[in-house]
């Protein structure tokens, strides 16, 4: 079973839980998922897991009867026996995340440009596409979705989903790396040239991004 199968089959699980247990495994399967091990078995592992949340839930016991009062501690030492992932699962994943951002770029870029096409309006100004623009959002992304991915794993386990907080220590380096990005931008906006972009260009970027993105990182 491939990874997608495997979480469609992991949706089809969780239906079928209790909300405790549900609330319960969602957390595991967030720690789990944000943590750097394969893939491949870090699915099987969660599969294997709701199997047995549902087997114990027959039997009129629950998640926590299975897994204990501790889930993150389990999780960290299941986490810590598996695989990490290959250097092309790695690869892959540090070049989606700017490749799908340039992306979603050049849509809103080619709809400005048609519609000044359309309306009589500076197609030429709405061409313009700077270097350190596409710069920023290829460093900028990264560096958010990094942020994002590492806060949802530290406050998984959270009693109060709503009371879940930003740990400053632990997200210095991302926000000073994100920094660091956004000044080098802004100093080497100067320097760096100004591209000249048709609306019909851009417009083909994003579809070639689209293909991209289906072709080389959503392949079962």
């Amino acid at each position: 079973m491939n990874v997608k199968k495997m979480i469609a089959e992991n949706n089809r699980l969780q239906a079928q839980m209790t909300p405790d247990n549900l609330n319960y495994y969602e957390d595991m399967v967030v720690y789990i998922r944000f943590s750097k091990i394969d893939e491949t078995q870090g699915e099987e592992l969660l599969l294997e897991m709701a199997q047995h949340i549902l087997e114990a839930q027959e039997q009129g016991r629950t998640a926590e009867d299975v897994f204990g009062t501790d889930p993150k501690a389990y999780c960290a030492d299941l986490v810590e026996n598996l695989p990490k992932p290959d250097t092309m699962s790695t690869l892959k994943l540090s070049l989606m995340i700017p490749w799908v951002a340039l992306t979603w770029f050049f849509l809103p870029q080619a709809l400005a440009g048609l519609l000044a096409i359309w309306f009589g309006g500076d197609v030429e100004k709405m061409s313009q596409v700077r270097l350190s623009t596409l710069l920023l959002i290829a460093g900028g992304s990264f560096v958010l979705i990094h942020l994002v991915m590492s806060w949802m794993k530290r406050t998984t386990f959270t009693k109060d989903k709503n009371k879940r907080s930003l740990n400053f220590g632990s997200m210095a380096v991302y926000l000073i790396v994100l920094a660091a990005i956004v000044g080098g931008g802004i100093l080497l906006s100067p320097m760096l040239p100004v591209l000249s972009v048709s609306p019909w260009v851009s417009l083909a970027l994003f579809a070639i991004g689209l293909a991209g993105t289906k072709l080389f990182f959503m392949r079962a």
